[in-house]
C-alpha cells in the first residue's frame, strides 16, 4: 500500500516552498550520473499524465522526502548546525513521521498477524523488506552478514527471541531490533545510492521508537474504539441516525455503533467518529447479513439503504428526508476522503 504525500505536503515536511522543491527535482532528473537520484516509482509518482513530463506535478513517497532532505542538509554538518538539531531534535522528528507512515501502511496491507511479545513486534519477511525498501538479494546479503557475528565493529549478531523469532513452519519473522540491525548493516556495507541509504540509515535509527509507538497504537486499540463509539452515541444524542429513533429510559433502544469503513480492512479509523455511524441493532444486524463476510465501506451502506432499507426513510417526512440526505452527503464525504490507499495517521 502507498499513500503518496503531495508536492504541498513535502514541501511543507522540508521547510521549502512547492517552487524550490520542483527547482531540486528538476536539478535531479538533469544529472543522471549524480548519486542522488528520484526514480520514479520508488520515490515518487506523477500525479497526471496528461501535461508536459517537466510540468506534471509529482506525489512523493516516504523514501524519497527522507532522500531529498538528506540532499538539502548534506552541506549542513557544521558546530551550528550538530547544535539546533541537538536542541530541536527536528531531524529525528522527521525521521520518525516518515518511517512510522510506511509501518502503518505496510501494518494494515499485511496478510499475516503481527506477533507482539512484550516490547517487540515480530513481522514477516515481505513486510520487513517493504519497511526497509530493499529486495530480497540485498536482504539476504546482510542478514548473512549478521548472522556471521556482526558487521560492524560494536554491531551484534542476530539473536532468536531478540531479532527474530521462528514460527512452527520454521519461518523466520523480525522484530524492529531485527530490521534496525539490518538497516545498520545495509547504510555501512551496501552498495547504494545516496538516495536509498538515506532511506535505510532513517530506518535503523528510528524503527525502535516506531514499533513501540505501533505497539502501544495496537494495544490501547479496544479501549479507545469503545471510547469512540460511546462518544459517538452522546454526540448523536442517543438518536439512531437513519431513523431518527431516541434511545430513553423507557424504551431502551439498542443502539450500535456501525463503522463504514470496518475495523479489520481500516483499523486507522476504528476510532474516527466520522466513520462511526449510530443504527438501531436490529438495523444494524440486518446491514451485516445483507453484506455477508465482505468488508465495509461507506457506499456499502448507502446501497443497503436504497436498494433493501428504503423503508427506513420516510420521503414524505420533511425532517426524515433532511436527516437522509445529510447521511448522503456525510458518508459520500468520507468515501470520497479515505477510499483506496488514503489513510489516516495518528
Amino acid at each position: 500500500m502507498r499513500d503518496l504525500l503531495t508536492d504541498r505536503e513535502t514541501a511543507k515536511i522540508l521547510g521549502r516552498s512547492t517552487s524550490s522543491l520542483y527547482r531540486t527535482v528538476s536539478y535531479f532528473d538533469k544529472y543522471d550520473d549524480d548519486e542522488w537520484e528520484l526514480e520514479e516509482g520508488e520515490h515518487f509518482e506523477f500525479a497526471t499524465r496528461s501535461s508536459e513530463p517537466s510540468l506534471r506535478q509529482r506525489r512523493f513517497t516516504e523514501e524519497g522526502v527522507e532522500a531529498l532532505a538528506r540532499f538539502y542538509e548534506k552541506d549542513k554538518t557544521g558546530f551550528l548546525a550538530v547544535v539546533m538539531e541537538a536542541l530541536t531534535h527536528r531531524r529525528r522528528r522527521r525521521k520518525q513521521m516518515l518511517v512510522s507512515r510506511r509501518i502503518t501502511q505496510e501494518f494494515i496491507e499485511s496478510d499475516s498477524t503481527i506477533d507482539i511479545r512484550g516490547e517487540l513486534a515480530f513481522v514477516d519477511k515481505k513486510t520487513t523488506i517493504s519497511i526497509l525498501q530493499t529486495n530480497g538479494k540485498g536482504f539476504n546479503n546482510s542478514k548473512g552478514r549478521l548472522f556471521g557475528a556482526g558487521s560492524l565493529i560494536g554491531q551484534e549478531g542476530l539473536e532468536i527471541d531478540k531479532h527474530f523469532v521462528l514460527t512452527e513452519k520454521n519461518q523466520r519473522l523480525w522484530s524492529q531490533k531485527g530490521l534496525a540491525s539490518i538497516a545498520i548493516d545495509m547504510g555501512q556495507n551496501s552498495s547504494l545510492t545516496k538516495s536509498r541509504k538515506a532511506w535505510v540509515e532513517a530506518v535503523g535509527e528510528v524503527v525502535d521508537d516506531c514499533f513501540k509507538t505501533e505497539i502501544n497504537r495496537i494495544q490501547a486499540a479496544p479501549n479507545r474504539i469503545e471510547r469512540a463509539v460511546k462518544g459517538a452515541k452522546k454526540a448523536a444524542h442517543f438518536r439512531c441516525q437513519v431513523t431518527g429513533r431516541r434511545m430513553t429510559r423507557s424504551n431502551n433502544l439498542p443502539l450500535d455503533g456501525h463503522h463504514l469503513f470496518d475495523k479489520s480492512t481500516r483499523p486507522d479509523l476504528a476510532d474516527l467518529h466520522d466513520n462511526i455511524l449510530i443504527v438501531e441493532g436490529n438495523v444494524h444486524t440486518d446491514f451485516h447479513s445483507w453484506n455477508g463476510s465482505a468488508c465495509c465501506l461507506p457506499k456499502h451502506f448507502l446501497d443497503y439503504l436504497s436498494e433493501v432499507r428504503l423503508d427506513l426513510v420516510d420521503p414524505a417526512n420533511a425532517a426524515a428526508a433532511r436527516r437522509y440526505y445529510k447521511l448522503v452527503a456525510r458518508l459520500t464525504k468520507l468515501q470520497n476522503n479515505y477510499e483506496g490507499s488514503r489513510l489516516r495517521y495518528k
